[in-house]
Protein backbone atom coordinates (compact mmCIF):
# COMPACT_ATOMS: atom_id res chain seq x y z
CA UNK A 1 0.00 0.00 0.00
CA UNK A 2 1.20 3.49 -0.80
CA UNK A 3 -0.23 7.00 -1.10
CA UNK A 4 -0.44 8.39 -4.63
CA UNK A 5 -1.23 12.00 -5.42
CA UNK A 6 -4.42 12.52 -7.38
CA UNK A 7 -2.58 13.76 -10.47
CA UNK A 8 -0.89 10.35 -10.68
CA UNK A 9 -4.03 8.26 -10.09
CA UNK A 10 -5.05 6.19 -13.11
CA UNK A 11 -7.99 4.01 -14.04
CA UNK A 12 -7.33 0.39 -13.09
CA UNK A 13 -5.55 1.16 -9.80
CA UNK A 14 -6.76 -0.74 -6.73
CA UNK A 15 -7.97 1.22 -3.69
CA UNK A 16 -6.08 0.14 -0.54
CA UNK A 17 -8.06 1.97 2.14
CA UNK A 18 -11.78 2.90 2.22
CA UNK A 19 -12.68 6.46 1.24
CA UNK A 20 -15.49 8.14 3.17
CA UNK A 21 -17.62 11.09 2.17
CA UNK A 22 -20.01 13.37 4.02
CA UNK A 23 -21.46 11.87 7.22
CA UNK A 24 -19.22 8.85 6.80
CA UNK A 25 -20.87 7.57 3.63
CA UNK A 26 -18.57 5.00 2.06
CA UNK A 27 -17.52 6.30 -1.38
CA UNK A 28 -15.05 3.59 -2.36
CA UNK A 29 -14.30 0.40 -0.49
CA UNK A 30 -10.97 -1.32 -0.03
CA UNK A 31 -10.15 -3.42 -3.10
CA UNK A 32 -12.27 -1.32 -5.45
CA UNK A 33 -10.86 -0.70 -8.92
CA UNK A 34 -10.65 2.96 -9.91
CA UNK A 35 -12.16 4.25 -13.10
CA UNK A 36 -12.02 7.72 -14.67
CA UNK A 37 -15.38 8.68 -13.17
CA UNK A 38 -14.11 7.90 -9.65
CA UNK A 39 -10.96 9.93 -10.21
CA UNK A 40 -12.91 12.92 -11.51
CA UNK A 41 -15.32 12.82 -8.53
CA UNK A 42 -12.49 12.59 -6.00
CA UNK A 43 -10.77 15.57 -7.60
CA UNK A 44 -14.02 17.55 -7.39
CA UNK A 45 -14.23 16.76 -3.68
CA UNK A 46 -10.68 18.04 -3.17
CA UNK A 47 -8.93 14.79 -2.28
CA UNK A 48 -5.18 15.30 -2.75
CA UNK A 49 -4.64 11.58 -3.36
CA UNK A 50 -5.47 8.12 -2.10
CA UNK A 51 -3.89 4.87 -0.95
CA UNK A 52 -3.49 2.19 -3.59
CA UNK A 53 -2.02 -1.28 -3.94
CA UNK A 54 0.15 -1.80 -7.01
CA UNK A 55 3.20 -3.75 -8.15
CA UNK A 56 5.47 -1.35 -6.24
CA UNK A 57 3.68 -1.72 -2.91
CA UNK A 58 2.00 -5.12 -2.90
CA UNK A 59 2.61 -6.95 0.37
CA UNK A 60 4.16 -3.88 2.00
CA UNK A 61 3.27 -3.57 5.69
CA UNK A 62 3.32 0.04 6.86
CA UNK A 63 3.66 1.54 10.30
CA UNK A 64 0.16 1.49 11.81
CA UNK A 65 -1.89 4.67 11.95
CA UNK A 66 -2.46 6.09 15.43
CA UNK A 67 -6.20 6.56 14.93
CA UNK A 68 -8.10 4.25 12.56
CA UNK A 69 -10.06 5.63 9.61
CA UNK A 70 -13.29 4.49 11.28
CA UNK A 71 -12.52 6.17 14.63
CA UNK A 72 -11.48 9.38 12.86
CA UNK A 73 -14.60 9.38 10.67
CA UNK A 74 -16.84 8.81 13.70
CA UNK A 75 -15.26 11.85 15.35
CA UNK A 76 -15.73 13.92 12.18
CA UNK A 77 -19.43 13.02 12.09
CA UNK A 78 -19.90 14.11 15.71
CA UNK A 79 -18.09 17.41 15.15
CA UNK A 80 -20.13 18.02 12.00
CA UNK A 81 -23.37 17.57 13.92
CA UNK A 82 -22.17 20.00 16.57
CA UNK A 83 -21.23 22.67 14.02
CA UNK A 84 -24.37 22.19 11.96
CA UNK A 85 -26.83 22.35 14.85
CA UNK A 86 -25.02 23.57 17.94
CA UNK A 87 -25.80 27.27 17.56
CA UNK A 88 -29.49 26.76 16.81
CA UNK A 89 -30.81 24.21 19.29
CA UNK A 90 -31.96 24.20 22.88
CA UNK A 91 -29.49 24.13 25.78
CA UNK A 92 -30.29 20.48 26.60
CA UNK A 93 -29.47 19.45 23.02
CA UNK A 94 -26.18 21.32 23.19
CA UNK A 95 -25.34 19.29 26.26
CA UNK A 96 -26.13 16.08 24.40
CA UNK A 97 -23.84 17.07 21.55
CA UNK A 98 -21.12 18.05 24.01
CA UNK A 99 -21.38 14.56 25.50
CA UNK A 100 -20.96 13.04 22.02
CA UNK A 101 -17.81 15.09 21.43
CA UNK A 102 -16.53 14.27 24.90
CA UNK A 103 -17.07 10.56 24.28
CA UNK A 104 -15.04 10.51 21.06
CA UNK A 105 -12.22 12.46 22.73
CA UNK A 106 -12.20 9.90 25.55
CA UNK A 107 -12.04 7.07 23.00
CA UNK A 108 -9.11 8.66 21.14
CA UNK A 109 -7.19 9.46 24.33
CA UNK A 110 -7.75 5.96 25.72
CA UNK A 111 -6.58 4.42 22.44
CA UNK A 112 -3.42 6.55 22.32
CA UNK A 113 -2.57 5.85 25.96
CA UNK A 114 -3.08 2.11 25.43
CA UNK A 115 -1.14 1.81 22.16
CA UNK A 116 1.53 4.37 23.16
CA UNK A 117 2.66 5.28 19.62
CA UNK A 118 6.07 6.92 19.28
CA UNK A 119 5.25 8.86 16.12
CA UNK A 120 2.11 10.35 14.58
CA UNK A 121 1.60 9.85 10.85
CA UNK A 122 -0.78 12.62 9.83
CA UNK A 123 -3.81 11.75 7.65
CA UNK A 124 -3.12 12.33 3.96
CA UNK A 125 -6.62 11.61 2.60
CA UNK A 126 -8.67 14.76 3.21
CA UNK A 127 -11.37 16.47 1.20
CA UNK A 128 -12.28 20.13 1.33
CA UNK A 129 -15.98 19.24 1.57
CA UNK A 130 -15.68 18.67 5.31
CA UNK A 131 -12.63 20.80 6.05
CA UNK A 132 -13.97 22.46 9.21
CA UNK A 133 -14.89 19.15 10.84
CA UNK A 134 -11.82 17.20 9.69
CA UNK A 135 -9.65 20.07 10.86
CA UNK A 136 -11.11 20.11 14.38
CA UNK A 137 -10.61 16.35 14.70
CA UNK A 138 -7.09 16.29 13.26
CA UNK A 139 -5.98 19.24 15.40
CA UNK A 140 -7.37 17.32 18.36
CA UNK A 141 -5.39 14.19 17.51
CA UNK A 142 -2.19 16.21 16.99
CA UNK A 143 -2.67 18.04 20.29
CA UNK A 144 -3.41 14.81 22.20
CA UNK A 145 -0.21 13.24 20.87
CA UNK A 146 1.83 16.30 21.85
CA UNK A 147 0.25 16.42 25.30
CA UNK A 148 1.05 12.77 25.90
CA UNK A 149 4.64 13.26 24.70
CA UNK A 150 4.85 16.14 27.17
CA UNK A 151 4.00 13.57 29.88
CA UNK A 152 0.75 15.26 30.88
CA UNK A 153 -1.65 13.25 33.01
CA UNK A 154 -4.56 11.50 31.32
CA UNK A 155 -6.94 14.13 32.73
CA UNK A 156 -4.79 16.95 31.35
CA UNK A 157 -4.64 15.27 27.94
CA UNK A 158 -8.42 14.80 27.97
CA UNK A 159 -8.92 18.50 28.64
CA UNK A 160 -6.36 19.39 25.97
CA UNK A 161 -8.14 17.14 23.48
CA UNK A 162 -11.52 18.71 24.22
CA UNK A 163 -10.06 22.21 23.91
CA UNK A 164 -8.56 21.27 20.55
CA UNK A 165 -11.85 19.80 19.30
CA UNK A 166 -13.60 23.01 20.42
CA UNK A 167 -10.91 25.47 19.28
CA UNK A 168 -12.91 26.66 16.23
CA UNK A 169 -16.38 26.29 17.73
CA UNK A 170 -16.84 30.05 17.60
CA UNK A 171 -16.98 29.79 13.81
CA UNK A 172 -20.56 28.53 14.23
CA UNK A 173 -21.47 32.18 14.72
CA UNK A 174 -19.50 33.59 11.78
CA UNK A 175 -21.59 34.27 8.63
CA UNK A 176 -21.28 31.43 6.13
CA UNK A 177 -20.48 33.95 3.37
CA UNK A 178 -17.28 34.84 5.22
CA UNK A 179 -16.48 31.38 6.53
CA UNK A 180 -16.74 29.74 3.10
CA UNK A 181 -15.53 32.60 0.93
CA UNK A 182 -13.65 31.42 -2.14
CA UNK A 183 -10.75 33.83 -1.89
CA UNK A 184 -8.97 36.27 0.37
CA UNK A 185 -11.02 38.02 3.05
CA UNK A 186 -11.32 41.81 3.06
CA UNK A 187 -10.06 43.69 6.11
CA UNK A 188 -13.64 44.01 7.39
CA UNK A 189 -14.35 40.32 6.82
CA UNK A 190 -11.12 39.32 8.55
CA UNK A 191 -12.05 41.42 11.58
CA UNK A 192 -15.33 39.49 11.77
CA UNK A 193 -13.44 36.19 11.43
CA UNK A 194 -11.11 37.24 14.26
CA UNK A 195 -14.10 37.27 16.60
CA UNK A 196 -14.36 33.48 16.62
CA UNK A 197 -11.99 32.82 19.58
CA UNK A 198 -14.05 35.09 21.84
CA UNK A 199 -17.33 33.68 20.52
CA UNK A 200 -15.99 30.19 21.14
CA UNK A 201 -14.90 31.15 24.65
CA UNK A 202 -18.40 32.44 25.45
CA UNK A 203 -19.98 29.24 24.11
CA UNK A 204 -17.74 26.77 25.95
CA UNK A 205 -18.00 28.79 29.17
CA UNK A 206 -21.64 29.85 29.24
CA UNK A 207 -23.38 27.03 27.32
CA UNK A 208 -21.12 23.98 27.72
CA UNK A 209 -19.85 24.99 31.19
CA UNK A 210 -16.31 23.80 30.52
CA UNK A 211 -13.47 24.29 32.99
CA UNK A 212 -11.36 27.43 32.71
CA UNK A 213 -8.37 25.58 31.24
CA UNK A 214 -10.48 24.62 28.19
CA UNK A 215 -12.18 28.00 27.83
CA UNK A 216 -8.88 29.90 27.94
CA UNK A 217 -7.30 27.51 25.43
CA UNK A 218 -10.12 28.28 22.97
CA UNK A 219 -9.83 32.02 23.62
CA UNK A 220 -6.08 32.26 23.04
CA UNK A 221 -5.37 29.75 20.25
CA UNK A 222 -4.57 32.59 17.79
CA UNK A 223 -2.09 34.38 20.05
CA UNK A 224 1.50 34.43 18.81
CA UNK A 225 4.68 33.89 20.81
CA UNK A 226 5.98 37.29 19.63
CA UNK A 227 2.82 39.10 20.77
CA UNK A 228 1.43 39.78 17.29
CA UNK A 229 -1.58 37.49 17.62
CA UNK A 230 -5.17 38.06 18.74
CA UNK A 231 -7.45 38.74 20.54
CA UNK A 232 -5.25 40.09 23.37
CA UNK A 233 -1.71 40.21 21.96
CA UNK A 234 -0.42 37.91 24.68
CA UNK A 235 3.29 37.17 24.41
CA UNK A 236 5.63 34.29 25.25
CA UNK A 237 4.81 32.14 28.26
CA UNK A 238 1.83 34.36 29.09
CA UNK A 239 -0.03 32.35 26.46
CA UNK A 240 -1.60 29.23 28.05
CA UNK A 241 0.27 26.03 27.25
CA UNK A 242 -2.86 24.39 25.80
CA UNK A 243 -3.22 27.33 23.41
CA UNK A 244 0.44 27.04 22.37
CA UNK A 245 -0.01 23.35 21.54
CA UNK A 246 -3.28 23.94 19.69
CA UNK A 247 -1.72 26.82 17.73
CA UNK A 248 1.06 24.63 16.32
CA UNK A 249 -1.39 21.80 15.58
CA UNK A 250 -3.87 24.22 13.99
CA UNK A 251 -1.40 25.80 11.56
CA UNK A 252 0.28 22.53 10.61
CA UNK A 253 -2.99 20.80 9.82
CA UNK A 254 -4.39 23.81 7.94
CA UNK A 255 -1.32 23.92 5.69
CA UNK A 256 -1.75 20.25 4.81
CA UNK A 257 -5.47 20.54 4.00
CA UNK A 258 -7.11 21.37 0.69
CA UNK A 259 -9.58 24.25 0.57
CA UNK A 260 -11.84 25.42 -2.22
CA UNK A 261 -9.37 28.27 -2.84
CA UNK A 262 -6.05 26.48 -2.24
CA UNK A 263 -4.33 23.14 -2.65
CA UNK A 264 -2.91 21.26 0.28
CA UNK A 265 0.78 21.86 0.87
CA UNK A 266 3.17 18.98 1.33
CA UNK A 267 3.63 17.66 4.85
CA UNK A 268 7.30 18.62 4.65
CA UNK A 269 6.42 22.23 3.80
CA UNK A 270 4.21 22.50 6.88
CA UNK A 271 6.93 20.87 8.95
CA UNK A 272 9.54 23.37 7.74
CA UNK A 273 7.20 26.30 8.39
CA UNK A 274 6.58 25.24 11.98
CA UNK A 275 10.33 24.90 12.63
CA UNK A 276 11.10 28.23 10.96
CA UNK A 277 8.45 30.00 13.06
CA UNK A 278 9.79 28.87 16.46
CA UNK A 279 10.28 31.89 18.71
CA UNK A 280 8.12 34.11 16.50
CA UNK A 281 4.74 32.52 15.99
CA UNK A 282 5.22 29.46 18.19
CA UNK A 283 6.73 28.50 21.53
CA UNK A 284 10.18 26.98 20.79
CA UNK A 285 9.65 24.27 23.42
CA UNK A 286 6.42 23.15 21.77
CA UNK A 287 8.06 23.21 18.33
CA UNK A 288 10.93 21.03 19.58
CA UNK A 289 8.41 18.51 20.92
CA UNK A 290 6.51 18.69 17.62
CA UNK A 291 9.64 17.72 15.65
CA UNK A 292 10.05 14.64 17.85
CA UNK A 293 6.40 13.55 17.56
CA UNK A 294 5.02 14.32 14.10
CA UNK A 295 6.38 12.52 11.04
CA UNK A 296 7.43 14.85 8.20
CA UNK A 297 7.16 11.87 5.84
CA UNK A 298 4.04 9.89 6.85
CA UNK A 299 4.08 6.13 6.34
CA UNK A 300 2.79 5.26 2.87
CA UNK A 301 4.01 8.48 1.26
CA UNK A 302 5.84 7.98 -2.04
CA UNK A 303 9.07 9.98 -2.16
CA UNK A 304 11.99 10.59 -4.50
CA UNK A 305 15.51 9.65 -3.41
CA UNK A 306 18.75 11.36 -4.36
CA UNK A 307 19.96 8.14 -6.03
CA UNK A 308 17.21 8.43 -8.65
CA UNK A 309 14.90 5.78 -7.17
CA UNK A 310 11.42 6.28 -5.78
CA UNK A 311 10.48 4.87 -2.36
CA UNK A 312 7.54 4.24 -0.04
CA UNK A 313 7.99 5.38 3.56
CA UNK A 314 7.54 2.29 5.73
CA UNK A 315 8.37 3.33 9.28
CA UNK A 316 9.63 6.48 10.99
CA UNK A 317 12.49 6.71 13.46
CA UNK A 318 11.63 9.07 16.38
CA UNK A 319 15.33 9.88 16.81
CA UNK A 320 15.88 10.75 13.13
CA UNK A 321 12.53 11.89 11.79
CA UNK A 322 13.92 13.10 8.46
CA UNK A 323 15.46 9.68 7.70
CA UNK A 324 12.84 6.90 7.83
CA UNK A 325 12.92 3.27 6.74
CA UNK A 326 11.81 3.15 3.10
CA UNK A 327 11.21 0.55 0.43
CA UNK A 328 12.89 1.82 -2.72
CA UNK A 329 11.71 0.89 -6.19
CA UNK A 330 12.42 1.73 -9.82
CA UNK A 331 9.29 2.91 -11.71
CA UNK A 332 10.80 1.42 -14.87
CA UNK A 333 11.47 -1.97 -13.28
CA UNK A 334 8.42 -3.31 -11.38
CA UNK A 335 10.34 -6.39 -10.24
CA UNK A 336 12.97 -4.44 -8.31
CA UNK A 337 12.76 -3.15 -4.75
CA UNK A 338 15.00 -2.89 -1.70
CA UNK A 339 14.55 -1.75 1.88
CA UNK A 340 16.79 1.14 2.95
CA UNK A 341 17.03 2.37 6.53
CA UNK A 342 18.12 5.96 5.98
CA UNK A 343 18.98 6.25 9.69
CA UNK A 344 21.20 3.20 10.06
CA UNK A 345 22.39 1.75 6.76
CA UNK A 346 26.02 2.77 6.24
CA UNK A 347 25.57 2.34 2.49
CA UNK A 348 22.73 4.90 2.56
CA UNK A 349 24.53 7.74 4.32
CA UNK A 350 24.69 9.75 1.11
CA UNK A 351 21.08 8.96 0.13
CA UNK A 352 18.50 11.63 0.98
CA UNK A 353 14.83 12.28 0.35
CA UNK A 354 14.71 15.04 -2.25
CA UNK A 355 10.96 15.34 -2.84
CA UNK A 356 7.55 13.74 -2.98
CA UNK A 357 6.80 11.58 -6.01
Amino acid sequence: MRFVRMKDCKAGMTVARPIYGEYGVLLLSEGHTLNNRHIYALKQHGYPGLYIIDEFSEGLELEEVVVSDLMRQTAINVVKEMFDKGANVLYVKNQEMYKNVSDVVYDIVDHIFETNPAVLNVPLMKSFDEYTYQHSVDVGILAIMLGKKMKMTRTEVLNLGKAAFFHDIGKMFIPKAILNKNGKLTATEFNVMKMHPELGFDFTKEILHQPSVINRAVLHHHERFDGAGYPYNLKGKAIPLFSQIISVSDVFDAMGSSRVYKKAQLTTEGYEYIMASAGRQFDPDVVELFTKTIAPFPAGLTVKLSNGLHAVVVRNNPSFMMRPLVRAFDPDDPGYYEYINLSDDMSALDVTIVGVA
